[in-house]
């Protein structure tokens, strides 16, 4: 198992003159950006011993992608914060992560009222140019926050094992090296990020950053860019419908197209299929607590030899076969529709905050019991997504829980439903999917809606802010008592 550090070390020697990173305004080398994030690396060694967490926040620029390599140079994991996160989040992130420094570059960078005490610095450009990585393979390499059922975010640290494991199966999985150009469209706080940088910078291919205003036309990014990778949501299917330039052949360049955070409609797979022609297209799937992606499924060239399904989505196939998996139906019992758990070398070790653990993990080889504390290396993830097995393959049916998914985002209506309450007109509220948005329905005083985003978006990412606000003298009740929520869907709609 290679050393990521290492082995990125050795890619930028062996491909010093190359491109590896090629923004709007700029390209940089493979050299150059090694020698910037070494400054970076060279500020950040001395201030890391704590928690070894360096919480990064800023904009798409060199000096950004120039700090995160510098982190994992220094021996920190980078804790990725969006630009787009209101201060009350970061704060609330910063406090519970605890990291050593919070590193910031660009504008919109400095958030105000950082909990006391944790040391700030923007990203340097001048300096010593020598640290050497002091990270073991249990160290963290990255933490990524996601949405939380308890109302506030919840961390997923990755070590440089878990890591290495899955870079080590995608790599060479999708051919990456010199020459390729991979699109870097996911934010810096979702997942699929990490794959776009470490498996690029490992093996010399090109990461090419799409701007703030590129998925206005994604078409026409992925074939100016000559773009030869994509990992993004089936969303941009759709988005790249509305602007009625998928054409046909119009994405020749595009070798590889791997689409996850969401289920694929197979009729927006055909509509890229013919976009792209016979160049491969893989549904993937994994959470954060997998280190992204677990399981993935490669369509056939020819739309007659794909698989059938029940609910008309692309399987996500099966489980990386250096992983263990099983679907678990109720009871425990394996079965072949249910809960897919999974364990192996890419399994987080927990989350940073152990109370989230909590029903999280399951112990054993059958029967299955749940974990009280700190789960074990051998012990099951609980996924909390529903799948069934058709054809020999996984369909991914939904979740268990009421956490949903939008434009490959992790939300969870709860904490959602706990910022709305916060306001003094909101005496309770209930947040639902309806038509791929998000409808709050709340009991209260009559408040403009307006204020109430403003409210909501000022403690959870602006994604997470419902579109639309729905006023009502009671929420509907099923027979039994409890909140009818397919009442307010079908209301919503």
């Amino acid at each position: 198992m290679h050393d990521l550090v290492a082995q990125l070390e050795e890619t930028a020697g062996r491909f010093r003159s190359l491109t590896a990173l090629s923004l709007e305004d700029r390209d940089l080398t493979y050299g150059e950006l090694w020698d910037l994030s070494g400054v970076v690396s060279g500020h950040l060694a001395p201030l890391l011993g704590g928690t070894r967490r360096v919480a990064l926040r800023g904009d798409r620029s060199a000096l950004t992608y120039a700090a995160y390599l510098g982190v994992l140079r220094a021996g920190g994991a980078v804790l990725p914060m969006s630009p787009r996160w209101p201060d009350a989040r970061i704060s609330d992130v910063v406090r519970a992560a605890e990291p050593d420094v919070v590193l910031l570059n660009g504008p919109a960078a400095a958030p105000r009222h950082l909990p006391a005490g944790v040391p700030v610095m923007t990203v340097p450009t001048e300096g010593t140019r020598a640290a050497a990585s002091g990270a073991r393979l249990d160290d963290d390499a990255y933490v990524i926050y996601t949405s939380g059922s308890t109302g506030t975010p919840k961390g997923v640290p990755i070590t440089h094992r878990a890591l290495a494991r899955y870079l080590g199966h995608v790599c060479p999985l999708y051919e990456l090296g010199p020459g390729d150009r991979m699109a870097q469209a996911a934010e810096l706080t979702f997942d699929a990020s990490v794959f776009e940088l470490l498996a690029t910078w490992a093996t010399g291919a090109t990461l090419v950053v799409a701007g703030q205003r590129t998925w206005m036309s994604p078409v026409r990014f992925l074939r100016d860019r000559r773009i030869s990778h994509l990992d993004t949501v089936p969303s941009i299917i759709a988005l790249a419908q509305r602007t009625r330039t998928l054409t046909e052949g119009c994405l020749p360049d595009l070798r590889w197209s791997m689409f996850s955070g969401e289920q694929l409609p197979y009729a927006a797979a055909a509509a890229w299929r013919s976009a792209v022609g016979t160049n491969v297209i893989e549904n993937n799937y994994g959470p954060s607590e997998l280190a992204g992606v677990c399981a993935n499924h490669r369509l056939p060239a020819r739309t007659a030899d794909w698989i059938p399904t029940s609910n008309g989505t692309v399987p996500i196939g099966r489980v990386y076969g250096h992983l263990d998996s099983v679907v678990l139906g109720p009871g425990g019992v394996v079965a072949g529709e249910g809960e897919l758990c999974v364990r192996g070398g890419q399994r987080f070790s927990g989350y940073v905050d152990p109370a989230d653990n909590a029903g999280r993990f399951l112990r054993g080889d059958g029967p299955y019991e749940g974990v009280d504390g700190l789960p074990e290396p051998g012990d099951w993830y609980r996924t909390g997504d529903r799948v069934r097995w058709e054809s020999g393959a996984l369909v991914h049916l939904g979740r268990l829980d009421r956490q949903v998914k939008l434009r490959g985002y992790r939300v969870e209506p709860d904490e959602v439903e706990a910022a709305a309450r916060s306001h003094d007109g909101v005496k309770e509220v209930a947040v639902v999917v309806a038509d791929a948005q998000l409808v709050a329905v709340y009991v209260g005083e009559e408040v403009a809606s307006a204020e109430l985003k403003a409210h909501v978006g000022a403690r959870v990412p602006d994604y997470m802010v419902p579109v639309t606000w729905r006023r009502v003298d009671a929420l509907p009740l099923t027979p039994n008592g409890k909140l009818d929520r397919a009442r307010l869907i079908e209301e919503a709609r």
